[in-house]
């Protein structure tokens, strides 16, 4: 077991977390400083505050109660990150959901989550009509978008229009440290995501441990990659840096490297938060085509594993500080961080400050340093269950203290730790345990590979086989004797037997959003390949 640094957080009785985001900047005097950046808008933070003030007005005006869930579905805007405040100052419990869902998707967030008030946009509103369809009592949708949002409906009603005659002064609701604030909701990579409640208390707790290894300043301009429904980039690339008087840059626009380089231009950043799909992606744009990022001084990533290929390309291009982060939805906090001036890439790095972390094996018995176990983590701002699943809760939510990760890591001789796979995710091949993420791993580092996946599947047999899933760079042919290169290139850097005994080639790899791998779809894929 090892501690990161710990130090007491001051969490009054009587704590609201959306004022505690956004007030302070203007009791500290930062009212006429810009906050937000949107395509040609730019908010004060004093002008962000009458917007969410107005957007809880409009919320209370539609019934919304304390502890009354609010489900957001829209795109990254202004609006967004008001509507999110509003929703916690008022004492209700904010939810968000991804834009690209499909209408059965969006019927059992709905079921789940039972909001009293959706907010969405023309990009989400026709698809969450469609799922909002036999729900015994459908939310109101509160939808944003002004003159682009026409022919709404019975119980659909236009944001703009009740911002209009809404009052610029909210009365906070005097919220206990312990009442419900928000829900973060889990990859759901092995089914349907699952819902994980959070207090106003972990927000507090999640930020100050984030402000302690990193932290942001007032003259930071943040540019994210990943959208605000992804919690990493909601809380590192918005709350955080608001709450420390730094402007942070939206786009609704899906990202692409163009249009990253473009926001880099325009805004010149300082802090970059990225996922290491896009980090790639940036890499393989041609020089003419970037933007100039002497202007960072630090790149975020998160979500999946940096691999130290990838980041040592990325220092060596563009320069800069990377900083890798471990958290989850159920530990509400980061659990590990890494950054390249330690000198450790590929490493996920050390325990971060008010986080203590121990690796265990399948009896909950902790391991010996150097040998693989199970992250366990433990942070005053984790979870304590999953909505409505009760065995899984018990599985992961341990005796209301630490958080079973799932996640294989070994632990060096300095305390670094080093990610090893999922725990379910391991398979015996010929006798002898092998994790898919570390054959990953060496093939990621083939010069040919732009990204890939190795996956345990059943073979005819009923026994366990690895196989990849690969994509190659541009102007790389696929071929059989690619694959054998590929084949040997594990059984030399790994072991004989570590090797995929089959390999696909592909042209993109599917995934779930922006920067992980969508391995159910990829699974599915593989047991039943299109014709």
């Amino acid at each position: 077991m090892i501690k990161g640094p710990q130090f007491e957080v001051d969490l009054p009785e009587r704590l609201n977390l959306g004022s505690y985001y956004l007030d302070v900047n203007l009791a500290a005097g930062r009212g006429d400083k810009t906050a937000i950046c949107c395509a040609n808008e730019r908010y004060s933070f004093a002008q962000l505050w009458r917007l969410t003030n107005k957007l809880g007005n409009v919320l209370r005006q539609l019934g919304v109660e304390p502890e009354n869930r609010v489900l957001l579905v829209l795109e990254d805007s202004p609006e967004w990150i008001a509507a999110w405040l509003a929703i916690m100052k008022i004492g209700a419990v904010g939810a968000h959901a991804y834009t690209y869902l499909h209408p059965k998707e969006y019927a059992y967030l709905l079921d789940l989550v039972r909001p009293k008030v959706v907010v969405a946009d023309g990009s989400t509103l026709g698809r969450l009509r469609e799922g909002c369809r036999g729900l015994g009592v459908p939310p109101t949708l509160l939808v944003a978008g002004g003159d682009a949002v026409s022919g709404l409906a019975q119980g659909e009603l236009d944001l703009r229009a009740m911002l209009e005659h809404a009052g610029e002064d909210l009365e906070v609701a005097a919220t206990h440290r312990d009442d419900p604030a928000f829900w973060n909701f889990s990859s759901g990579s092995t089914g349907e995501p699952k819902g994980v409640p959070h207090m106003h208390r972990d927000g507090v707790v999640a930020y100050e441990a984030f402000n302690y290894d990193l932290g942001y300043d007032a003259d930071d301009v943040v540019v994210r990659v990943p959208k605000l429904f992804f919690h990493y980039s909601r809380d590192l690339g918005a709350l955080f840096p608001l709450r420390s008087g730094a402007a942070v840059v939206l786009s609704r626009e899906r990202a692409t490297p163009a249009g990253i380089f473009r926001m880099i231009e325009e805004h010149r950043p300082t802090v970059l938060i990225n996922v290491p799909t896009m980090m790639r992606a940036m890499l393989e744009t041609p020089q003419q085509e970037r933007a100039d990022l002497a202007c960072v001084r630090r790149c975020m990533s998160s979500g999946e594993l940096l691999s130290a290929q990838l980041a040592k390309a990325w220092t060596d291009t563009f320069g800069g500080e990377i900083v890798n982060r471990y958290g989850s939805a159920e530990s509400g906090a980061g659990l590990l961080y890494n950054r390249s001036s330690a000198g450790r890439l590929g490493s996920s790095g050390t325990v971060t400050a008010l986080a203590t972390v121990k690796l265990v094996d399948d009896h909950g018995v902790e391991v010996p340093r150097g040998q693989p176990g199970i992250l366990l983590g433990r942070t005053d701002a984790s979870g304590l269950c999953y909505v409505r699943e009760h065995a899984k809760s018990k599985a992961t939510f341990l005796g209301n203290e630490w958080v079973n990760t799932g996640d294989l890591f070994v632990q060096d001789a300095d305390d670094y730790f080093w990610y090893a796979g999922r725990a379910n995710e391991v398979v015996k091949v010929r006798g002898v345990w092998v994790s898919p993420a570390e054959i990953e791993q060496c093939l990621q580092g083939c010069p040919e590979v732009k990204e890939c996946v190795v996956l345990a599947l059943e073979d005819g047999d009923g026994l366990m086989q690895l196989r990849a899933f690969v994509a190659l760079k541009e102007g790389v042919a696929a071929s059989p004797q690619l694959a054998g290169t590929f084949q040997q290139v594990c059984k030399d850097k790994l072991a004989p037997h570590k090797y995929p005994r089959a390999i696909e080639f592909m042209n993109e790899l599917p995934k779930t959003g922006p920067g992980k791998f969508d391995r159910r779809r990829l699974r599915q894929w593989a047991q039943c390949p299109p014709r």
